[in-house]
């Protein structure tokens, strides 16, 4: 389920000015009562109302009454009002502990995926297409379970997913190196998430129009990134062209062949000013068939994580990277001389010999996210990780203020 929070801007509202907000951890938690959010608002000119989505999962645990919490910053253009922070109650629909698992309900199932890998609150015709599949077993034991695996593994392989969550993984990838901020070069959970939901925001693959709400999209978030001060700190604006190009081809450990250097250097070039020029080389060297099949193992093992179990790898109970590493190593294990794993039904085929999905739908701390668990669905380990600042030295606060438009934001669904 979704509910829709609601922030107006009042005062001159005749320019474009922009905002952020989240939705974060209060009584209950992100890992099975609602969808960590986090993203930004634009105010084109003259718009004085905007709306961003807060999802809420189902459990089985008779938790009462719990809050998450809502929050702006960052306003560009524009100053913050009362109130900046607000509260989400979520209300209870259970009295006791249910005894059957809320995700072992088709549909319950496909629409928490839609939470959980695309970010969004599932569309009709998804929501009844990918039940069907599951559903379409009857009670044959055998056949549920691959379905539920079969819709599982394609919730990763979807347009969407790839074009969204994958894009943005490989941009992290490209972009640094092993340090403590990122261990093994990969991007944190939170601003993953973050990035993810900016990508694939109003994009409902089938739909009017998705193929350019995601592309303005994408070259939003190329632009936004390269001018981003972590990553001018890897990428300096001293660096020629072919340094340029050459670094984020070796980052993503991809040898291209000739013909992507090409066309990244092209790509290059026709930018206007170097931000776009570095942007659209960027993006074209992540997108090459040489950084997707090479950063596809580490992006998929990495979303068992944040998609499953909503967290970093080195969270607890892990506490380091050795279940990361072994279901990498495993991965690798069972990936073929020059696969292609652009073309989907390549990328299934591995995906079922390493029979990863299936491990991680039957694990106990994926299914206690929503019922049976001692520690009732609550996070096992801090996913805390601060957001990398933002370059506001240039924005000029005007006089119109954000608000959310009230204090207490109510939804009466359950989690």
């Amino acid at each position: 389920m979704q509910t829709l929070i609601t922030v107006n801007r009042s005062g001159s509202i005749g320019s474009v000015s922009t905002v952020d907000y989240s939705v974060d951890n209060a009584t209950a938690t992100q890992r099975g009562d609602f969808t960590f959010g986090r993203g930004t608002i634009v105010f084109n000119a003259n718009e004085s109302s905007k709306t961003f989505p807060a999802l809420i999962s189902e459990d089985a645990y008779a938790e009462g009454t719990e809050t998450a919490t809502l929050t702006l910053s960052n306003a560009v253009g524009a100053t913050i009002g009362s109130p900046g922070i607000a509260t989400l109650q979520i209300n209870d629909n259970e009295t006791v502990d249910g005894s059957a698992n809320p995700i072992d309900d088709a549909p319950i199932y496909v629409c928490q995926h839609y939470h959980d890998f695309l970010n969004r609150q599932s569309d009709s015709d998804g929501q009844a297409f990918w039940t069907n599949q599951i559903t379409s077993c009857g009670s044959n034991a055998s056949c549920l379970d691959e379905k539920r695996n079969n819709v599982s593994a394609a919730f990763f392989l979807s347009v969407e997913f790839q074009q969204t969550g994958y894009f943005a993984f490989r941009f992290y990838r490209a972009s640094f190196r092993d340090t403590t901020q990122r261990p093994l070069a990969l991007p944190r959970y939170q601003e993953f998430l973050r990035d993810t939901q900016a990508l694939g925001r109003n994009v409902v693959v089938g739909q009017q129009n998705w193929e350019f709400v995601l592309e303005q999209n994408k070259q939003g978030f190329a632009l936004d990134w390269v001018a981003r001060t972590e990553f001018i700190a890897e990428y300096p604006t001293t660096m020629t062209r072919d340094q340029f190009i050459d670094q984020a081809f070796a980052r993503s450990a991809a040898t291209p062949t000739q013909q992507e250097l090409t066309l990244a250097r092209g790509a290059y070039d026709s930018g206007g000013s170097l931000k776009e020029k570095r942007a659209q080389g960027f993006r074209k060297v992540c997108d090459s068939p040489s950084v997707f099949n090479a950063q596809y193992n580490p992006a998929f093992v990495l979303m068992q994580y944040f998609g499953y179990l909503r967290r970093n790898p080195d969270n607890a109970p892990d506490n380091n990277y050795s279940g990361y590493n072994f279901w990498l190593n495993k991965m690798n294990q069972f990936s073929q001389p020059g696969e292609d794993v652009t073309n989907e039904s390549v990328a299934l085929s591995r995906v079922k010999r390493a029979e990863m999905v299936k491990a991680f739908l039957v694990s106990a701390e994926y299914r206690e996210r929503f019922q049976g668990g001692s520690n009732r669905g609550n996070q096992q380990g801090s996913i805390a990780m601060a957001d990398p600042g933002r370059n506001l030295r240039d924005a000029i606060a005007r006089t119109l203020w954000f608000a959310l438009n009230s204090p207490l934001v109510k939804t009466f669904m359950t989690g």
